[in-house]
């Protein structure tokens, strides 16, 4: 049993860590300092990701800090039928105790694995052990069942990870908050916390952390300090420029093949191109988009002429043969009606009509203008030669008709004759000019046989040419089809690159400056941390003659060689570290640098989970351990799982607070968890010690018991404190300073009664209320006054301490709900 553990004055204690900067302001603040510009300084904020909340919060503490209350296993490991360990959720140090295979570890990794669904006490591990970590003493599925403390929460929250199959590195796990309801832990937000401030601390982490690989050691050191942002914000920098330069590593890539592509083409749009691609200015993308689009501003001076050569249309045959053959068929009707009369009486009604015509514009004139009589040209006779043209014309229609035919077909002829081109080719100018030249011919016959026989020249002169040019302009597109494809691909990455240019500027910018600020930043992030372990080492080494200097980071995350340096001294010359010192020296060593990441005021969890650290360690060590992690206990929840049981006598040796429980394992895997003692109880049994032990001196029991007793309720309601502070939510920092600035025992109990230390004078009340009456006052009264020179009388010594006990037992925890 642990003796009553009463604060020592004389044993030094470590100060508080520092809370460090966090990554987020120390790069905010370089940035605020450097000269880039703006958008280069919003892209790395925006990479960096979001600023943890101590960068602009008053208080540094998470506002909802998490402790553990308990955890529950069944069928996992070595624990058979349900077993659960109770804790107390808030700081302190809490030691689990027990022999080899009596199951603690089981809990510790019970606890691990509900918050992060692993343990790292399987990493590296064969297949068959991992194929065989369900309890042979259990037939369901394995289970385990964390109950955690959010501040501000008035109830616990439930954690369940349970595995409906063998494999053991799938577990289902799920997060039950008050007021919250179900849902799966990964939507809790703690991944990344877990990772950066990982409150668990198995052996073989221990191990690693010191004899692991140099870049294992700064990996696991680079994740204590929260170095992954930088690595993750350098990532996805170098993501986005891959993605960005992309396009213009793909242009310049595809470029030289592409020029000697349009080098043997030939055509002359590929020496365009190649002039936009390799000329003066370029590449010239709207000249090079004007030539895949096929604008006509492309397109050269002799593929133009070809393609008007191709275009170019002669004489129509059919239409030309069918005009002459009308035309020869007009004549053949007009000499057919020159054969009849109807020719004759033609030229007669002309020639009566111009006589009439004449002898009535002159009426005075009696001579006849066609024979010369004098018979005159009356009325009567323009009547008789009215009614002869008449007959006439009627008898010589038939030769009128046929000559306007003649005059429509010579007219149907010469329509077809179409004027020569602009761009004439010079094998067609003759054949042309001869086509043309029959506009000009009079004669019907002779327009006729011209006509037919230059349309048949000029055709076939016309076909000969369009389908040369038509022949070149394939052979010239065959081989242009090609470059324009893949000048077409070309384009697209080229335009995406000019587009992407001004990002991938800023990009780059950014990413020069993270390359060399990165360094800095590790060591100004690493200094505080590392101020930290120097003092944990300086409790921890006790005797040593190691002295730790400098701890470093060197390298980088994507170095191929990283590794952290610990600089060290014997007896003040420089050494190796993992050279001169012993392994428990080295585990000493290793504590120094995880307890930080612990203490990291950024940490949404209150508590840290340690396994075995008191293996090697002599007993100098082990008594600096137990001061370490009293030192954390002050502000952390510390749960230590250990076989060995100098650990406890260390912490009894220096009267420091812990709790104690023990685990026993009984058959089929049976284990139960007991209180080995908490402060309270070991006080309560002190003073029943006292009070049985004969032949004291009076000042015993008026002064030294009081004293006792007044410990218990000191205790009890300090407790009471934490957790009434917890619960309403009061952020770390104050409510440790609440619960140190309560100095004498009735403003301790205000605060673990009311939760205000200045409610003094109600203190009474609330007790008389609570614990039975005024004798539960008048016992408070007595503790008090044990501690002044005078004393207190003490008839009942062992009914005293029952009274004691009773109201220590009433009074430690809150009365759910109020706030008084």
């Amino acid at each position: 049993m642990v003796p009553a553990m009463t604060k020592n004055p004389e044993v030094p204690e470590p100060p508080a860590p520092d809370d460090p900067p966090t990554l987020s302001r120390l790069v905010r603040d370089r940035l605020a300092a450097s000269t880039l510009a703006a958008p280069v300084k919003t892209l790395l904020l925006d990479v960096l990701g979001a600023p943890e909340p101590s960068d602009d919060a008053p208080s540094s503490t998470p506002a909802e800090r998490v402790y553990l209350e308990s955890v529950a296993v069944t069928g996992f490991r070595g624990i058979g039928r349900r077993a659960k360990l109770p804790l107390a959720p808030k700081p302190g140090v809490t030691l689990v105790v027990g022999r080899n295979g009596s199951g603690k570890s089981s809990f510790a990794d019970g606890i691990e694995t509900a918050l992060t669904g692993t343990s790292a006490r399987w990493d590296g591990r064969s297949a068959v052990w991992r194929d065989n970590w369900r309890n042979l003493h259990h037939d369901g599925d394995p289970r385990v069942e964390a109950k955690v403390r959010v501040a501000g929460d008035d109830r616990p929250s439930t954690i369940t990870c349970a595995w409906p199959s063998d494999d053991v590195s799938k577990p289902e796990t799920t997060f039950k908050r008050p007021g919250h309801g179900t849902g799966s832990i990964a939507a809790v937000g703690w991944e990344r916390p877990l990772a950066d401030y990982r409150p668990f601390l198995p052996y073989s982490d221990l191990d690693r952390m010191i004899s692991g690989k140099p870049s294992e050691m700064y990996d696991t050191v680079a994740r204590i300090l929260g170095l992954g942002r930088l690595t993750a914000a350098a990532d996805l920098l170098k993501a986005q420029e891959k993605a960005l330069a992309a396009p213009g590593k793909a242009a310049a890539d595809e470029l030289p093949s592409l020029v000697a592509a349009l080098d043997d083409s030939g055509d002359p749009r590929a020496t365009t191109a190649l002039a936009a691609l390799t000329g003066p200015g370029a590449p010239d993308l709207e000249a090079l988009t004007a030539l895949v689009d096929g604008l006509p501003a492309a397109d050269d001076a002799h593929l133009r002429r070809l393609r008007t050569a191709a275009a170019l249309n002669g004489p129509d045959l059919a239409r030309v043969g069918t005009a002459v053959d009308r035309l020869r068929e007009a004549l053949a009707v007009l000499d057919d009606v020159r054969a009849t009369g109807a020719e004759d009486a033609h030229q007669q009604a002309e020639l009566l009509a111009k006589a009439l015509d004449h002898a009535r514009r002159h009426r005075d004139d009696p001579t006849c203008p066609v024979c010369g009589s004098d018979r005159p040209l009356d009325d009567e006779w323009a009547e008789q030669a009215a009614a002869r043209i008449d007959a006439l014309r009627h008898e010589a229609s038939a030769a009128e008709k046929a000559r306007q035919g003649l005059r429509d077909a010579e007219h149907a002829v010469r329509d077809l004759i179409a004027p020569a081109p602009e761009q004439l080719p010079a094998a067609l100018a003759d054949p042309w000019a001869r086509w043309a030249a029959c506009r000009r011919i009079t004669g019907a016959e002779q327009l006729a046989a011209a006509a037919e026989d230059a349309a048949v020249v000029l055709a076939d002169a016309c076909d000969a040419v369009r389908k040369e040019a038509a022949r070149e302009l394939a052979a010239l597109d065959e081989a242009w089809r090609g470059c324009v494809v893949r000048l077409a691909g070309w384009l697209g990455h080229a335009r995406d690159a000019a587009a992407a240019e001004p990002r991938l500027r800023e990009i780059r910018a950014a990413i020069k400056w993270l390359r060399a600020a990165a360094g800095e930043l590790r060591q100004e992030r690493l200094r505080p941390f590392a101020d930290h372990s120097q003092r944990i080492w300086e409790e921890l080494r006790q005797q040593s003659d190691v002295e730790l200097g400098d701890v470093r980071l060197t390298g980088s995350d994507k170095a191929s060689v990283r590794k952290l340096v610990m600089d060290v001294t014997v007896d003040g010359e420089p050494a190796s570290a993992l050279g001169v010192m012993s392994q428990g020296e080295l585990h000493s060593l290793a504590l120094a640098l995880f307890l930080p990441r612990a203490a990291a005021a950024e940490s949404p969890f209150g508590f840290v989970v340690i396994d075995d650290p008191v293996q090697s360690m002599d007993p100098a060590k082990v008594h600096g351990l137990a001061k370490v992690l009293h030192s954390l206990g002050k502000i952390r929840q510390v749960v230590v799982f250990t076989h060995d049981t100098r650990l406890q006598q260390a912490f009894t040796d220096q009267e420091l607070p812990v709790t104690v429980l023990a685990v026993e394992r009984a058959a089929r895997s049976a284990v139960r968890v007991e209180p080995v003692t908490d402060p309270i109880h070991q006080a309560l049994n002190d003073a029943r010690a006292l009070a049985c032990t004969p032949g004291l001196p009076p000042a015993a029991m008026t002064h030294v018991l009081p004293g006792i007793c007044r410990t218990v309720l000191e205790r009890a309601f300090t407790e009471a404190a934490w957790v009434r502070l917890h619960r309403a939510g009061t952020p770390e920092p104050e409510a440790e300073q609440a619960v140190r600035g309560a100095t004498g025992l009735r403003a301790i109990a205000a605060l673990g009664l009311f939760g205000d230390a200045s409610r003094t004078d109600d203190v009474y009340m609330e007790v008389r209320r609570r614990c039975g009456g005024g004798r539960a006052v008048e016992v408070l009264s007595k503790c008090q006054a044990g501690s002044h020179p005078g004393g207190t009388t003490m008839p009942d010594p062992k009914g005293f301490i029952r009274a004691v006990e009773a109201i220590a037992l009433v009074v430690r925890t809150p009365e759910e709900g109020t706030q008084r």
